[in-house]
């Protein structure tokens, strides 16, 4: 497949289209018309996307390290690098809290921790920096954003006779919506485990671009696993995968507001 007007628009400024710069009108408009550079671009962001996801949170400690440093057990340079990224990273720090407050409920880890008194006191002084960090997240939160809760919109009645029984087949896809935000989620198999799913969703607000959604913090969280965190891509999208089945919370970090879906229910009927 040929450009329709070789020449008249540079590789450069494709680039810069496909990057979210501001280019030419006529950039634009040869996209429009032109399927090979219009192509050639959606190819450039999908590869973009993908090492986006790749490299997010490169930098940050594995998880497995986040819950050795919550339960005391590193020592030396690997405990202060790891004290000093806490300071820094947002995410990590709530995390590191999601840890302390789940040992916090369970009885049998406390009591792991408690018969071990050469870790007892560096294990309190953990938990209360942790308390102390989930502390400033929610003040921050509360000063900073408000939060508001989307609404789940049941789908047009779909019914399915089994066993000479009628039964609700519309469980998946979902949608919310809240003021002038719609969030609408398929759930899949997974890829990896045979226990695991895959979580895919869309976010939309009526009167903006897809692009302007870009970038968003996305988290889902439940009581007994770990925080997973992703971002909105330039098409509205955000992916979790390899999750287990449980009822999460999943929460959109806009500037000024945080949406909240309650009680979602991450799981298949077979």
């Amino acid at each position: 497949m040929e450009c329709n007007t070789p020449g008249v628009i540079r590789d450069e400024e494709l680039l810069a289209f496909a990057a979210g710069e501001k280019v030419r009108p006529a950039v634009e408009a040869h996209l429009a018309r032109c399927q090979r550079c219009s192509t050639w671009v959606a190819e450039f962001r999908g590869l973009e996307r993908s090492l986006i996801q790749k490299l997010y949170r490169w930098d940050c400690p594995p998880n497995h390290i986040l819950g050795e440093y919550q339960m005391g057990l590193l020592t030396g340079d690997v405990e202060k690098a790891v004290q000093l990224h806490l300071k820094k990273c947002v995410l990590c720090a709530a995390e590191v809290a999601t840890f302390i407050e789940f040992m916090a409920n369970d009885p049998m880890l406390v009591e792991r921790v408690a018969v071990q008194p050469s870790s007892q006191n560096n294990h309190v002084g953990i938990k209360q920096q942790a308390k102390r960090t989930l502390e400033e997240l929610r003040e921050r939160s509360a000063t900073q954003a408000r939060r508001i809760v989307a609404t789940f919109v049941p789908p047009q009645p779909r019914l399915a006779i089994q066993r000479n029984k009628v039964i609700d087949a519309a469980v998946w896809p979902r949608r919310y919506t809240v003021e002038d935000f719609s969030i609408s989620m398929q759930l899949e198999r997974g890829t990896e485990r045979a226990d695991a799913l895959q979580l895919i969703g869309l976010v939309t607000r009526k009167g903006a671009s897809l692009e302007t959604l870009e970038g968003i913090p996305v988290s889902l969280a439940s009581q007994n696993s770990p925080v997973y965190t992703q971002v909105v891509d330039d098409l509205g999208n955000f992916i979790f995968s390899s999750i287990s089945p449980a009822t999460y919370s999943l929460e959109l970090q806009l500037p000024d507001t945080t949406i909240v879906i309650e009680q979602l229910p991450v799981d298949l009927q077979d």
